[in-house]
């Protein structure tokens, strides 16, 4: 009964070995490429190890490139937390200069919006008459202002706004 079952799937026993034995012969293959480039590389270094100078050379540049990792790496810290103040300064004034009578000549009035990278700050507003002068100081809070603003104040935090 094996005999028989072996005479009736002779073909693809052998086809399935034959196959099995193509795998085995590619790794091998692929396997003494690797060694042989890992050998090369022995080499290299077993020629370096028998010169002090050289494994002097390469304990001098480990050493180097040590020390400029820690002052990467401390450089790194030291830019994210300047990149966090920077986001909280002021950095995107913008001033529109108006005439806000009409009994007063040239554009003497003035509003100046003064916003941080997350739109947080104050519009400074002067309005120059003749008689009397006043100021007055907005509140700005993620771009969007806290009080009503006139329409120089709106125009001028639409400005800012663009710029963050």
């Amino acid at each position: 009964m094996v005999q028989e079952l072996l005479a009736r799937y002779e073909v693809v026993i052998l086809g399935a070995l034959g196959l099995i034995a193509s795998g085995a012969l590619l790794c091998s293959l692929l396997l003494c490429f690797k060694l042989s480039s890992l050998n090369r590389r022995y080499q290299i270094l077993a020629r370096l190890a028998r010169n002090p100078q050289a494994v002097a050379n390469l304990e001098k540049t480990l050493a180097g490139l040590e020390r400029l990792q820690l002052r990467v790496d401390a450089l790194s810290g030291e830019q994210e937390r300047l990149g966090l103040l920077l986001r909280r300064c002021t950095r995107t004034p913008a001033l529109k200069r108006f005439n806000a009578f009409d009994d007063v000549g040239s554009d003497l009035s003035f509003s100046l919006a003064l916003l941080d990278g997350e739109g947080n700050g104050v519009i400074l507003t002067s309005l120059y008459g003749r008689q009397e002068s006043r100021t007055y100081a907005k509140k700005v809070e993620g771009g969007k202002a806290q009080t009503r603003l006139s329409a120089e104040e709106e125009e001028i935090l639409n400005t800012v706004r663009s710029r963050i």
